[in-house]
């Protein structure tokens, strides 16, 4: 700050003045100065002279420096003169410029809006030359955390006629440095393998390419390499020093890591205080350590939260689990647990936020709490598995908070709605049905009360089908699911046409955890038409058109974590059919049906499916051609097209099964963009009419596929060989289709 001395000069000679003479001088008025964009009131709001006041020079010094203290002014001066009996004070101010654009030039590598996100350099801000030096600084520190080390950022700055300024950052990116070696030093117990799998910096991307360094990502490595270090039983161990060495002349770096080790510890024993709810047997098999084991944090971490998942089950979600670790010598660890078990914790308030379009009780209704009852971790797992599982939201977060004292807990929902509804005209192939066009209008959560309505329309060379289907599921505000279908639908077969149109009632109520109970009645009107050897006698007594009335119940279980892409948990059901309600045909069918699902390693996942089947017309009556069981096709032995397996008669015409069997393996692999690769064993057949049930005759295929969930649904690519290929098939055939398999 530069202040006149002529002015201090004349504020010292009309003080002294003032001091000789009365009575006091007065300040008449405040004015400013020299202000262009600084309104006049925010400077005088710093100034604590006013007026009418005495005029006090010590006062006004304290003024300028609050004024300037703004950090909108390169100079603050003081202009006295006399005013009406008084003086008149005024602030003669020079701001800074300010800055109107920044600019930068020459940077390829990374973009202009990642330059301006690391700097904190704005527009219309007050320029200073500090703020830019430290801009540069940020820039060039991004520019090495990415491997740019001979980056050169030089910054000028262009003034405009009004005095603002535009800074302009010039950038010399040179070369990217890629990574030579990486070197690790004063490692014995892990070798510089296990060291270099556990950074994220790595000297080849892709088995191919060099690696670059990342200085935030090395400096994370640090951490990775000790939590390895201390997973490994070396408790003390430590980086003692990470540095960059480069090679100009070669654009080549060296990372070198040296490390302190000291000893390998191993558990002394394992013990526990203050267990007294729960068996300590029981408690102890939640840890993850054993007398002898090499020591590990990640363990004992992980030990602890089962400790507490398991009190949070019993209802005391407020249990503590202290791990006590004493080193003893010979590099042994005792670890004592000590276990706070706490009060029974109940549910004082769930909070759902983020449902803009759902209603509050469609999600209330999912969860298996209530505010009041006690919590447990399981069925706060459990209540997000179904809110997932409705469909209606693309992400579900649920935590808890501690509640108004250690016996009650505030659970959180936090949900993100996505489109519910569907409306598209399109088209699209299937191995078993051909090209078809689609209709599709669907909405899964309609008017915000979790209706579920749709109408379908499929038409191609071999199908044409329409179909209107509505679902309440939550009949009179209980878990009472009801609901209606409409449908029409026309097949053609190799060896027939297949016409049906009818109705349906559906009702289904769950029961304990994940089961459920289905009751339906059917009324259909069934056509055989067009039967293409009319010297079939088998086809032709089923010509003609036929009404099958039914009623049908099944109990199932569903545990599965997701409904399109499980990966643990399983399904299991039994349906039962019964026809003779009326109408004209008199029959009994029985499906058992079975899938699960179990996490492996690296996030694979092994999948299988069993499924049986039984039907038999009453009396004299035979099961129906259309109820009758055939395999083969994107959903059961995949080496085969759609219901080519399958009893035939005289005339070689498929006629179809009265039983199944079907078993069915998948090992999956999940890939990034939600695509999976599938490897799948396919076993099983169909017997009756004259093909005597064996289960030593079965049909095999084995094969490998893809799988993507993409935003038209799950989309299904399979490849399946015959691997008991007999006379006249097909070594293996090709499958695409959407949906799961099982």
């Amino acid at each position: 700050m530069r202040l006149a001395v002529a002015v201090f000069t004349a504020v010292l000679g009309l003080a002294a003045a003032v001091a000789a003479q009365q009575p006091p001088v007065l300040i008449k008025e405040l004015t400013v100065e020299g202000n262009r964009r600084v309104q006049e009131a925010v400077i005088l709001g710093r100034v604590k002279s006013a007026i009418g006041a005495i005029f006090n020079p010590a006062q006004l010094s304290e003024d300028v420096r609050a004024v300037f203290a703004l950090g909108f002014f390169d100079d603050v001066q003081l202009k006295i003169e006399d005013f009406e009996g008084g003086v008149k004070v005024g602030f003669v101010v020079v701001e800074r410029p300010f800055v109107r654009d920044v600019d930068f030039v020459g940077n390829k590598h990374v973009s202009t809006n990642e330059l301006q996100d690391k700097i904190d350099l704005k527009l219309g801000s007050v320029y200073n030359p500090v703020d830019v030096q430290r801009a540069r600084e940020r820039m060039k520190e991004h520019y090495e955390s990415e491997g740019y080390f001979e980056v050169q950022i030089t910054p000028d700055i262009e003034k405009f006629a009004d005095g603002d300024v535009k800074v302009v950052f010039t950038i010399n990116e040179g070369r990217q440095m890629k990574i030579e070696e990486i070197v690790i030093r004063g490692n014995r117990g892990l070798t510089d393998k296990q060291i270099k799998n556990a950074m994220a910096t790595q000297e080849r991307q892709y088995w191919i390419l060099r690696g670059t360094v990342q200085r935030q990502r090395l400096d994370e490595d640090v951490d990775r390499i000790l939590q390895l270090y201390n997973d490994h039983g070396y408790i003390q161990a430590r980086v003692e020093s990470h540095d960059v060495t480069v090679d100009r002349e070669k654009a080549r770096v060296t990372i070198n890591i040296v490390v302190v080790e000291g000893s390998q510890h191993h558990v002394a024993s394992v013990g526990f205080t203050g267990v007294t709810l729960v068996p300590e047997s029981e408690v102890r098999r939640q840890v993850k350590l054993k007398a002898g084991d090499v020591f590990s944090r990640s363990a004992l971490r992980d030990s602890v939260k089962s400790i507490e998942d398991l009190y949070s089950n019993i209802g005391r979600a407020s249990a503590e689990v202290n791990p006590k670790l004493d080193v003893q010598p010979e590099s042994k660890i005792a670890i004592l647990f000590e276990v706070s078990e706490g009060p029974t914790v109940y549910v004082e308030r769930i909070n759902i936020a983020g449902n803009v379009r759902s209603q509050d009780k469609i999600l209330r209704r999912e969860l298996q709490m209530a505010e009041g009852e006690i919590f447990t971790l399981r069925k706060l797992q459990r209540s997000k598995q179904r809110l997932t599982n409705l469909g209606y939201f693309e992400k579900v977060e649920v935590n808890t908070a501690p509640g108004s004292d250690k016996t009650k807990i505030v659970v959180n929902i936090d949900v993100t709605e996505r489109p519910t509804g569907l409306f598209s005209i399109g088209g699209g192939f299937s191995s078993a049905d051909g090209i078809l066009g689609t209709i599709d209008l669907s909405q899964n959560n309609f008017l915000g009360r979790g209706w579920l309505a749709t109408i379908k329309i499929r038409a191609g060379a071999n199908i044409q089908q329409g179909q209107l289907s509505f679902t309440e599921p939550w009949l009179f505000d209980r878990p009472l699911a009801a609901g209606f279908d409409l449908f029409s639908t026309q097949r053609q077969f190799l060896e027939y046409d297949y016409r049906t149109l009818g109705g349906g009632l559906r009702l289904s109520h769950p029961f304990e955890e994940f089961w459920r109970w289905h009751l339906g009645y059917r009324l259909t009107q069934d056509d055989i038409l067009h039967v293409k050897n009319p010297q079939d006698s088998f086809l032709r007594d089923e010509e003609g058109t036929h009404i099958t009335s039914l009623v049908s119940g099944t109990v199932g279980r569903d545990s599965r974590d997701s409904i399109q892409t499980p990966s643990k948990g399983g399904q299991l059901a039994w349906s039962t059919e019964l026809a003779g309600l009326g109408g004209d045909h008199h029959y009994s069918k029985t499906t058992l049906f079975m899938t699960y699902f179990q996490p492996v390693w690296f996030g694979h996942i092994m999948s299988g499916r069993a499924e049986g089947g039984y039907g038999f017309g009453f009396g004299d009556e035979r099961l129906p051609v259309f109820e009758r069981f055939f395999l083969g096709g994107p959903n059961s032995i995949r080496s085969f097209k759609t219901r080519q397996i399958s009893p035939t008669d005289e005339f070689g015409t498929r006629i179809g099964g009265t039983s199944e069997v079907l078993g069915n393996i998948e090992y999956l692999i999940p890939l990034p963009f939600d695509i999976r690769l599938a490897a799948f064993f396919d076993i099983g057949n169909v017997y009756g009419f004259k093909t005597k049930f064996d289960l030593t005759e079965l049909r095999k295929a084995a094969g490998g596929g893809i799988r993507w969930v993409s935003p038209f649904g799950a989309i299904r690519v399979d490849y399946g060989f015959n691997l008991d290929r007999r006379p006249g098939e097909k070594a293996a055939n090709f499958h695409f289709s959407v949906g799961s398999p099982f």
